[in-house]
């Protein structure tokens, strides 16, 4: 099948040359998830430029007027409109202020909605990956502890203020007489100045210690004299508690660098508070959650949780209840609305998803979520919708794309849209229904005008595109279409979307040659960007119920796709059981794993992350869940950090008393980058599973995942025999 289309000017011989060494610029390069930076790199401001001062106008709603109703605004296009780019220019591009924006990776249907929100905020905020440069944990830190630290000065005495600043031998006994205290008063009186005024954007972590070495005071010192202020100001209630510990551990990340009191309260301590009557689950997580808003609006910080994707995210099982799941969600997030005021909740949809469920849902949820909001100087927001560029917006991405290969091949005279010329450009433009089938069209013309023919790719390795099909094919659809790039042939191996759909319920193929290449680059940068944000000091503390829910993801996809241990093979997968009132320890994985003909052994897996304090109480917890009754399993396994392994004092007395009632249980040590595996996994099937064509089922990953996952499994499943 062969067409012709305009002739392209003709390009000298050198610049092909360069051209083809540089590579084609519209290959690899969509957004996969919001933190890409692939957005950053081929940015172009005015696209969706409408579209993004409203979402901005929105948010500053909540930092103006920091206690306005939580409330939530649907974005909608279809799949490849741009919407996750769009996402990411709020997350991490210089218009707006800083937000703290919450992109949760997975959805964990089966936990309630509140408690599944609140670890999705400590999660962000207590990580390593970074909005606009800068850690979440940084900017709330930071601006709190000035404020406080201002706050304590003003209000602590000329004694207690010289304490700040101990003097050696003798000149503190003529201290006493008043006499010596000159530089002390001095140092404070700077101190004080630098302090009453908000820090630079641009001042990074650590300056609260930067200011601390310049008039050389201790930061346990200043951490003192916080506490002090803390202690004496807030209520002895239970929302003064939560501040009073809340504000204890971010002064001290902030002074001494050391997030792990904070961490450890966050996940921890604050089921432990000593309160005359004992809460429930629910009502520790509301009001843990309203006091952590309470912080953030007083700092006129937005909280923004932002879906993405949501189709994915949704139904990342395609033979899930997608109706059932949607209206899980849609009523969690009402329900959320009525509880907690000051979240701005975003929306990314496809709209035939929105269309398809919204309509089906119960009348009061419809209401609340079709609830308009007044921006000022941008009218009433209701939805946003992302239609197609129009032409002039769409050359500029193209001139955005084009722009280093061009500087690379440093050929002189040459138009800022080489090798296209400006009739092809406009024409797919015009002919595109959205972004991403203009630049898969691009990306086929480029090949075809510099390499001489359509590269041919049985798997296209884009995130978000289909596989490589006869150019003129839209992506997912049986009949082909007529486009404007030329059609050289049709690929090999290539297989036509209408019969792979209805033969996909007789076998999964194995991923071919191209298809295992673009799973194993997508499975590479999920793992490092998963590392980035578990390697803070207090970050893994903080994901733990993130890594219980990826851990439920990890096994059923192991069943879902025949993943084989040795002898052994998944029967039946409970991704989250929950048993216990406490919110972040109660919670475990259950595996049935048969060997052969045997009967299939129950095994728990949990989360071991308690550290300190928490450390026996999470081992506690856990070793719980063997007294229920009737038996929910019959052998635990608790997945450990491999730097604090050793069981001492009353943890190791509580795992003699376990062996000694008989109960069944092992520790797994696992290292950071084990955890980090484990942590983006979810997000790799969630970004595998939106590049492919609708209704086209993954391919069976069982090899792929034995091979990258060998240890973490056997460290999941009963011994080998």
């Amino acid at each position: 099948m062969s067409m012709t289309t305009t002739a392209a000017p003709e390009v000298a011989t050198s610049a092909v040359e360069a051209l083809r060494h540089a590579g084609n610029p519209f290959r690899n390069y969509f957004a996969r998830n919001p933190d890409d930076d692939v957005c950053a790199r081929f940015h172009v401001p005015e696209l969706f430029a409408t579209e993004r001062a409203r979402l901005l106008g929105v948010v500053d709603l909540y930092r103006q007027t920091p206690g306005t109703h939580s409330e939530m605004v649907p974005i909608l296009g279809n799949k490849g409109a741009g919407k996750t780019h769009l996402l990411h220019s709020i997350k991490h591009g210089s218009e707006g202020a800083w937000q703290l924006l919450v992109t949760p990776g997975t959805y964990q249907r089966d936990t309630d909605f509140l408690e599944y929100l609140l670890f999705q905020v400590i999660d962000t905020l207590l990580g390593g990956a970074r909005q606009k440069g800068r850690r979440p944990l940084e900017c709330v830190a930071e601006e709190l502890t000035r404020r406080l630290f201002h706050q304590a000065l003003t209000a602590s005495s000329r004694d207690d203020q010289l304490d700040l600043f101990p003097a050696p031998g003798l000149i503190r006994w003529t201290r006493k007489l008043g006499i010596g205290s000159t530089q002390a008063q001095e140092r404070t009186q700077w101190l004080t100045d630098q302090l009453a005024r908000p820090f630079p954007l641009g001042a990074g972590f650590a300056h609260m210690r930067r200011l601390c070495a310049e008039c050389t005071l201790a930061p346990d010192k200043a951490c003192e004299l916080i506490g002090r202020f803390v202690d004496r100001t807030e209520p002895h209630n239970t929302a003064g508690l939560l501040r009073r510990h809340i504000y204890h551990g971010l002064s001290r990340a902030a002074l001494a660098g050391d997030e792990s009191d904070l961490a450890n309260f966050l996940t921890y301590g604050f089921a432990e508070l000593d309160v005359k009557v004992r809460p429930t689950r629910q009502d520790l997580v509301l009001a843990l959650f309203k006091v952590l808003m309470e912080v953030f609006q007083g700092l006129h910080i937005p909280v923004v949780i932002a879906f993405d994707q949501l189709e994915d995210l949704l139904l990342a099982r395609r033979n899930d209840d997608g109706h059932r799941t949607a209206e899980a969600f849609f009523a969690g997030i009402v329900q959320a609305m009525h509880q907690i005021d000051g979240v701005c909740f975003l929306v990314f949809a496809e709209r035939g998803l929105w269309n398809r469920f919204i309509p089906s849902l119960d009348g009061y949820i419809q209401d609340r979520l079709n609830n308009p909001i007044h921006v000022p100087g941008h009218g009433t927001v209701k939805a946003l919708r992302l239609e197609a560029p129009p032409a002039e917006l769409v050359r500029k991405v193209v001139e955005a794309r084009l722009q280093p290969v061009l500087e690379a091949a440093g050929e002189l005279g040459l138009t800022s849209i080489h090798p296209f010329s400006d009739e092809q450009v406009t024409r797919i433009a015009r002919t595109e229904p959205t972004l991403r089938d203009m630049l898969q069209q691009y990306r086929q013309l480029f090949d075809h005008l510099v390499y001489g023919e359509v590269q041919k790719t049985a798997y296209d390795t884009d995130a978000g595109c289909a596989p490589a099909a006869r150019a003129g094919e839209s992506p997912g659809h049986g009949a082909p279409q007529v486009k404007s790039v030329v059609v050289v042939e049709t690929p090999a191996g290539y297989v036509d979307p209408t019969v792979a759909t209805v033969t996909t319920h007789m076998t999964r193929s194995k991923p071919d040659q191209s298809q295992s290449a673009h799973l194993l680059e997508s499975w590479d940068r999920q793992l490092q960007a998963a590392r980035e944000q578990l390697e803070p000091e207090g970050a893994l503390t903080g994901a733990a119920r993130e890594l219980q829910a990826a851990l439920g993801t990890f096994l059923q996809t192991c069943h879902d796709h025949g993943v084989k241990v040795g002898p052994w093979r998944l029967q039946h997968v409970v991704p989250e059981f929950s048993f216990s009132e406490h919110p972040t320890y109660g919670v475990i994985t259950i595996a049935h794993w048969v060997c052969r003909d045997g009967q299939p052994w129950k095994v728990g897996i949990g989360l071991f992350m308690g550290r300190g304090a928490g450390k026996p109480r999470d081992l506690e917890t856990k070793l719980a869940v063997q007294g229920a009754t009737p038996p929910v399993i019959d052998h635990l396994i608790l997945l450990r950090p491999d730097d604090d392994l050793a069981l001492t004092g009353k943890s190791k007395t509580l795992w003699q008393e376990a062996e000694r009632r008989g109960q069944h249980a092992r520790l797994e040590p696992v290292p950071l980058d084990g955890f980090a595996l484990l942590y983006s996994i979810p997000r790799w099937l969630s970004a595998i599973t939106e590049s492919l064509p609708e209704g086209q089922p993954l391919p069976n990953l069982a090899d792929l995942i034995q091979e990258r996952c060998e240890k973490l499994l056997e460290q999941v499943c009963m011994p080998v025999p």
